[in-house]
């Protein structure tokens, strides 16, 4: 076949696969009837329009020409690297341009590829890139100016190669720590996509835990390293911005995080733990409630046969959740819908671990436990799936106890509330003249060895304090209270009354001090009614009415000596340390009550009652009284 007839046959995959490059362009100066056209061919915007141009001025080549100008044109081809198109001509290799199935499949996936995708560490971070990418490639790529910009150039880079630089590029992503993006092109292996949940979570406009995270003095990014969750480049990006405040610190890190893997991020959250930061974690994700699945099987079931089919269950719906398959869609529908998600199918009795995010959403997802639906669902999608090897149904067992440990998860890790971090942040000035940093007030803080070495070693005094300041902004609202507790108690009550917002007559006052301690008398009669109510706790019997309403009327007079307590130390103590201080007396009288000999059990039973209806009534009186 002539020159134009090969053209003209082959041209839509010519324009989509030849790459006019200024290597290909230059060539192609020296081959005659091309040469004159090339400034021409330069000056279009688009690959597609170049390579348009280029091939007009093919078709223009006279018939006694055509076989000297292809010889030129697939020479060309071949020096600058496009033997797979140079093959389109002439047949030389094995090589062939990228197929249809692939090519197709890179476009219907740019948008995905585009959400997880990190084109820096494929081309920096590998050394078999150069066997895709050229030199020109990878500054054409990087050359571009947003992320999503640099995917979509790589991609169309990739477009235009041979078809072995597809499989060659599933192999780049997973040396690059990428194989949740080869999972996409791929639909193999255990590595999947971020949870497009996670990422919304990640990525919304209000990420009002940007200010929470402490990346600086936590050991953050050595724990992501450690868990390789964050490449050499990935450190590299959160070191480099400027300017280098934990906030622009913790944004490169969010926004790095959701192109990462499902397990990456579950790394991730685990990186948070392990650096005190569950606070964080929580406001991330929610709160897990762990249920077991029970399998119920026709009579006459053999043993080992229930635990091979128990197994293949267990993979089966591990693999649905995680893939959210058309099985359990409606499930993850209204789960979703619910704030709830699986987060995790376990092995043993098969355990499935459902993630609330919020303390309502713990209310629907219970409600959808104790109203049955839950259960209803998950019988109607997977015993039909088994109904063959015997499986009957599927029960849901849930305790108690998750419910609440789920529930006291949401309590205890509240995020510092922004009048508590405002109060902080804009005290700092002020403190600089009245807190000491001292051995004696670092040891009653919460704070890990590195935390506790940032601030000892921050310089001067004022950078001290500044430290300080901006290590306890960053932990759970609980950290506010303590920073206010080790101040009185370390007799730096002025720093305190700062924080808590003291009045200029106040803070000019020498004789004004916050008192040191709550009067001697106040928790004289706490103690004393303390000691009532454990009385009649040792003196319960279930069968007589009257020492039930005794052990209330003591805990009502507990709360209420504890309300007036609150009243006395309003400057110094928030609800929530009343509420701490509640949990420990309680926590003393549960103790004193194991100790004594011969319990009645039902004394236990109902001692917890208590305990539940204490904390109802604690929030009732408080609540009324201070608001």
């Amino acid at each position: 076949m002539t020159l134009k007839q090969i053209i003209k046959y082959n041209y839509a995959t010519l324009v989509r696969s030849i790459d006019p490059s200024i290597d290909l362009l230059g060539r192609l100066r020296s081959v005659p009837f091309v040469e004159d056209r090339i400034t021409s061919v330069k000056k279009q915007t688009t690959d597609q329009e170049k390579n348009d141009a280029l091939l007009d001025a093919l078709l223009e080549v006279p018939d006694n020409s055509q076989e000297s100008v292809m010889n030129g044109f697939i020479s060309a081809l071949r020096s600058s690297g496009q033997d797979h198109v140079a093959n389109i001509f002439r047949r030389e290799n094995d090589k062939a341009i990228m197929s249809d199935e692939h090519y197709e499949l890179l476009m219907r996936k740019r948008f995905e590829l585009c959400k997880c995708m990190n084109p820096r560490d494929v081309l920096i971070n590998s050394r078999s890139s150069f066997e895709i990418f050229s030199e020109a490639d990878e500054q054409k790529i990087l050359s571009k100016a947003t992320l999503n910009d640099k995917i979509r150039e790589m991609v169309e880079t990739l477009l235009r190669k041979s078809d072995d630089a597809f499989q060659q590029f599933i192999t780049l992503l997973h040396e690059t720590m990428q194989s949740h993006v080869a999972y996409i092109l791929t639909g193999e292996g255990n590595s999947q996509p971020l949870k497009e949940e996670h990422r919304t979570r990640l990525l919304s406009t209000h990420r009002e835990y940007l200010v929470t995270i402490d990346s600086q003095y936590s050991g953050l990014m050595t724990s992501l390293m450690g868990k390789g969750v964050f490449s050499s480049y990935d450190k590299q990006c959160v070191d480099d911005v400027q300017p280098q405040t934990n906030y622009d610190r913790n944004e490169i890190i969010l926004d790095l995080i959701a192109k990462k893997s499902q397990s990456d991020f579950f790394n991730f959250i685990s990186a948070l733990n392990d650096t005190g930061q569950m606070h964080v974690a929580v406001a991330l994700i929610g709160a897990d409630v762990v249920a077991k699945i029970k399998t119920v099987y026709e009579p006459g079931a053999d043993v080992d046969h229930v635990r091979d089919v128990d197994a293949d269950l267990l993979e089966y719906m591990r693999e649905m959740f995680q893939r959210d398959g058309e099985v359990v869609r409606k499930i993850n529908r209204i789960l979703t819908r619910n704030g709830v998600a699986v987060s995790g199918v376990g092995e043993g009795c098969i355990e499935v671990t459902f993630t609330c995010q919020s303390v309502e959403s713990l209310h629907s997802f219970r409600h959808l436990c104790d109203s049955g639906e839950l259960q209803k669902m998950i019988n109607e999608v997977l015993c039909s799936q088994f109904a063959e090897k015997g499986l009957k149904s599927i029960m849901i067992v849930i305790s108690n106890d998750q419910f609440e440990h789920c529930a006291q998860t949401f309590a205890r890790w509240i995020p510092m509330t922004s009048e508590h971090r405002e109060a902080l942040l804009s005290s700092q000035k002020l403190l600089v003249n009245e807190l000491e940093v001292n051995g004696g007030l670092l040891d009653k803080l919460s704070l890990c060895k590195r935390r506790r070495e940032a601030i000892e070693s921050a310089g001067d005094h004022d950078r001290q304090v500044k430290t300080l300041i901006d290590i306890v902004s960053r932990q759970p609202d609980s950290g506010f209270t303590q920073l206010l507790h080790a101040l009185i108690d370390t007799k730096q009550t002025k720093a305190a009354a700062i924080i808590r917002g003291g009045t200029k007559r106040e803070m000019k006052s020498e004789d004004s001090e916050l008192p040191e301690t709550v009067t001697a008398d106040a928790w004289k009669e706490v103690d004393h009614k303390l000691g009532r109510l454990l009385l009649w706790i040792r003196k319960f019997d279930p069968y007589q009415l009257s020492t039930m309403c005794s052990i209330f009327t003591a805990l009502k007079e507990v709360l209420m000596t504890f309300h007036n307590l609150s009243k006395q130390t309003t400057i110094l103590m928030s609800i929530r340390m009343i509420e701490e201080a509640i949990a420990e007396k309680i926590e003393l009288l549960l103790q004193a009550t194991k100790s004594h000999s011969a319990p009645d059990p039902g004394e236990f039973v109902f001692f917890s009652c208590c305990i539940i209806d204490a904390d109802f009534l604690q929030h009732s009186l408080l609540c009324r009284a201070l608001y």
